[in-house]
């Protein structure tokens, strides 16, 4: 069973994350519908995400403003930098195998990759 700590922990990182995910699905869609190469927009919808996560969770989430940027961006860069790779791998391929609209296959990635990363940001980036 979830301890309430963990529970609410995760009910903010829901938050800041559909945030960040909705940041990242509407700046790639609008930029796909644009013409743009779908992987380069979806990196750029999640490098915009990446500063609304990156703050939401620092504040919000994880509340460790009392940690330096120091410590936890550079910690915060590699998990999303391995959650942003996961994520492109992930929506490449099941755009390239599967016969499903590029507007879902976004969104499952973005789901699965949120669920990734809350425990990677949990025990390495913001541990205090």
């Amino acid at each position: 069973m979830l301890s309430t700590h963990l529970f609410f922990q995760f009910l903010r990182f829901g938050i800041i994350g559909l945030l960040a995910a909705l940041t990242h699905y509407a700046l790639a869609m609008l930029l796909i519908h644009q013409k743009m190469n779908i992987a380069v927009a979806n990196l750029l919808g999640f490098l915009t995400a990446f500063w609304v996560s990156y703050f939401g969770h620092r504040i919000f989430t994880f509340n460790v403003v009392q940690i330096s940027h120091r410590q936890t961006l550079p910690k915060f860069i590699i998990v999303a930098v391995t959650g942003f790779v996961f994520n492109e791998t992930m929506l490449i391929a099941l755009h390239h195998f599967t016969p499903y609209p590029i507007s879902i296959l976004l969104i499952i990635t973005i789901i699965v990759t949120a669920l990734f990363t809350f425990f990677l940001n949990r025990i390495f980036a913001f541990k205090p």
